[in-house]
């Protein structure tokens, strides 16, 4: 506010205050004429007309707030003699107009609340009498009042009564916002022309005022939908149109949509849409569209429309549309008509959510809008934001219906690198999420093309946070096992197409793809049959090359890897032809340990996963399976640390007592060590674990038939154990003894002593 505003308003400010003072103490002493006499006092400072229209409006509400004081004095009076008509006649003889209507309507309210008269006929006594007001803000703003004091007292019932009805109503505010709308209007031309953005600006600060009228229409319970659409919405749109106001209509028409149920806008679509085209050039269409397309989407969900199966919304929404975007220039404004597309597009799949074809439609004037203005080379970033949420609204609604939309990775290929790969992460997402198996070569092809900005780097990639990366990588990962076909041979052409994209994805990516892929054709080696193509000879080919990819990046994976392999022949060769390859894979798993692992931690969990898969595999001769065990059991028994020679030797043993091997002699040999190293530690060190253990696998072995395991080398265990066991290994030794005692009920382990 100026200097010279701020004075103004001060100044009015005093007198207003000053008046109220005085009110207050002729409303003590019951001085009705004292009252009035000073109510039109501070109501005179309402007709400076040197005012700035937000000036005005403070003084306004200072003015309002003494009103509503002078309401209630009203109200006690007539309660004190019951002379409203009287009082009513005699405001009526104040010489000046704009304090004579304040008070009319003041009075006029107390009036109605009294019941003496019926709202319908003094509301339209009131706005007949407004009229005598025409200046454009001491206009507005007494018919601002009128509307305020007539908020609660509006009859709203659909049957005629004393009061009157809801048709009484709908005329009286119809009329008052047809007349607010032409003040309105009328103060876009006081002032010389260089005022015009200054009277924009003040025009706009006073809006709410019009838009009052709106609202009160709206809530009104006895506006139905048929009144709405057959007196409401069609006399609405004829003043807004006839205010030939580009500002009027841009903010009525967005009253409107945001005032009244959005099922009344369903069902006068055409309506409002009509309306559209006949606005100002310079509204802004695009927005009062996204306006009334959000609203109806939101409205849509999970509601049951009747009237999209009667009436083609699509198709009327679209002629619109169109025409629009024929009529406009779209010229620094595509950022603006994507964002009507990406209501458009979300109201489609609300109301239409079987059909991609209107969605495919929508993507393709997406397409053809930015290639005709801009060929998607100076996009803002808007724009860009915009073309990303027109993507994921098919995307969560349609899966994988998106590949075979044209248009769909159009609008992918303008995106950033950055917001590219987040729209392909929503698309893997989306597969995986909601299990969308990949059936068919030409899927598979369209797929990982959609989503190259996550399968290897290209020329904009844009480097992502080590957590975001990981999370990407893990979701290709899973998608690897979307794939599914009934046909072998179809099926081993998607997972090539997977491993040739993987194989282009880098050290870092393949860390997680690799692994994935592997454990894919595993489990497509279980769907080999002999009528096809594809020979598991031809699967643990491919399987060598990842597994001693992933052994040089990471070798703790690479060992397992190794031994799954192993297991994939183990199981599926069922000629015995590939047991050279099986050796390889169980070979590598040693060498990997050997030379690739310095952690001890590591190597001792290492042999036990080792020890553990060669003991169940039998597929090797024997020739083979002993080299393999003696190697393991070399490198269980020795190059562990100290405390772990106990357990290192046991693993040894049970390598030579398995369903491919059972060698007794290797078997007691192992154990005599473990035995030895044991009953040593046992009694020098009170080391009651290493004990125990080397206990609990005589009694496995020799449960398991191993002839040359004796009751008397037990039973010397038992007894160190009986003198050192401690709190830390008291439970696995009442475990130990309830085993045997369990045992020896059932008539085995006999001559074991506890």
């Amino acid at each position: 506010m100026d200097d010279d505003q701020e004075k103004l308003l001060n100044q009015a400010s005093a007198v207003v205050k000053t008046a109220g003072i005085q009110m207050q103490k002729s409303f003590d002493s019951n001085n009705t004429a004292d009252v009035i006499k000073y109510a039109v006092d501070m109501i005179s400072e309402l007709k400076s007309s040197s005012l700035s229209p937000k000036t005005y409006y403070e003084l306004y509400m200072q003015v309002f707030d003494q009103l509503s004081r002078l309401e209630s004095y009203f109200m006690q009076e007539y309660r004190r003699n019951g002379k409203i008509a009287e009082l009513f006649e005699r405001v009526q003889h104040v010489p000046a107009i704009l304090p004579r209507l304040y008070l009319l309507i003041t009075v006029g309210s107390v009036y109605i609340n009294t019941n003496e008269i019926s709202a319908k006929d003094m509301l339209r006594d009131l706005i007949e009498m407004t009229k005598g007001v025409q200046h454009p803000i001491r206009g507005l703003f007494l018919r601002y009042y009128l509307n305020k004091m007539s908020k609660d007292k509006l009859p709203d019932s659909l049957s005629e009564s004393d009061k009157g009805e809801v048709n009484d109503s709908i005329d009286f505010l119809l009329n008052n916002f047809s007349e607010m709308c032409r003040l309105w209007v009328r103060m876009q031309h006081t002032g010389g022309i260089k005022d015009k953005t200054k009277r924009e600006k003040e025009r706009n600060d006073l809006k709410v005022t019009v838009g009052e009228n709106i609202v009160r229409l709206s809530n009104l319970e006895g506006v139905s939908l048929e009144l709405y659409s057959s007196i409401v919405l069609p006399r609405s749109l004829e003043v807004i149109l006839n205010s030939k106001d580009a500002i009027a209509q841009q903010y009525l028409m967005d009253c409107m949509i945001q005032a009244f149920p959005d099922r009344y806008h369903l069902h006068n679509l055409n309506s409002l849409l009509e309306t559209t085209t006949q606005l100002q050039p310079s509204v802004e269409i695009k927005g009062i569209f996204i306006n009334l397309l959000n609203r109806i989407s939101d409205f849509a969900e999970g509601v049951d429309l009747e009237i999209v199966q009667n009436v083609d919304i699509f198709s009327l929404i679209k002629t619109h549309v169109d025409k629009l975007l024929s009529e406009t220039s779209a010229t620094g404004e595509i950022s603006k008509f994507i964002q009507l597309f990406v209501a458009f597009i979300r109201l489609s799949l609300k109301c239409y959510p079987d059909n991609n074809e209107n969605v495919n439609s929508i993507l393709n004037s997406a397409v053809e809008l930015i290639e005709k203005e801009d060929s998607g080379k100076h996009l803002d970033t808007e724009s860009l934001n915009n073309i990303a949420k027109l993507l994921s609204h098919p995307l969560d609604s349609l899966g994988l219906a998106v590949l075979d939309m044209k248009g769909f990775p159009k609008l992918m290929s303008y995106l950033q690198f950055t917001s590219r790969k987040k729209v392909a992460l929503r698309i893997v997402k989306s597969v995986v999420s909601l299990k969308i198996y990949l059936t068919s070569i030409e899927v598979v092809k369209t797929m990982l093309e959609y989503i190259n900005s996550l399968l290897f780097d290209i020329a904009d990639t844009v480097e992502s946070d080590a957590y975001e990366f990981e999370e990407e990588q893990e979701f290709i990962a899973r998608l690897v096992h979307m794939v599914v076909s009934e046909n072998p041979n179809e099926l081993f052409a998607m997972l090539g197409i997977f491993k040739d994209k993987f194989f282009m994805g880098g050290v870092s990516r393949q860390i997680y793809t690799f692994p994935a892929l592997i454990f894919a054709y595993i489990k497509f080696s279980s769907q080999l049959t002999e009528s096809a193509d594809v020979k598991l000879k031809d699967v643990t080919k491919i399987l060598y090359g990842l597994v001693q990819k992933i052994s040089k990046i990471n070798p703790e994976l690479g060992y397992k890897l190794s031994l799954q392999c192993a297991h994939c022949i183990n199981s599926y060769d069922t000629e015995k032809e590939l047991e050279e390859e099986a050796y390889e894979y169980a070979a590598d798993a040693l060498v990997i340990f050997q030379d690739s692992l310095n952690d001890l931690e590591v190597k001792y969990n290492a042999i036990k996963i080792i020890s553990a898969n060669l003991a169940h595999l039998t597929c090797f001769s024997s020739e083979n399976i002993i080299t393999l065990n003696l190697n393991c059991a070399q490198f269980a028994s020795k190059m562990l640390r100290k405390n772990e020679e106990i357990e290192g030797n046991l693993m040894a043993a049970r390598l030579f007592w398995s369903k491919a091997l059972q060698d007794e002699e290797k078997v007691m040999e192992y154990l005599k060590r473990a035995f030895k190293q044991a009953k040593n530690e046992g009694e020098s060190n009170k080391n009651s674990l290493g004990v125990l253990q080397v206990i609990n696998e005589f009694l496995y072995l020799g449960m398991n038939e191993v002839s040359e395991i004796e009751a008397e080398t037990v039973n010397g265990l038992v007894d160190v154990a009986k003198k050192i066991v401690n709190d830390e290994t008291r439970d696995y030794w009442r475990a130990t003894t309830n085993y045997i005692r369990n045992k020896q009920k059932e008539g085995k382990l006999e001559g074991i002593t506890y």
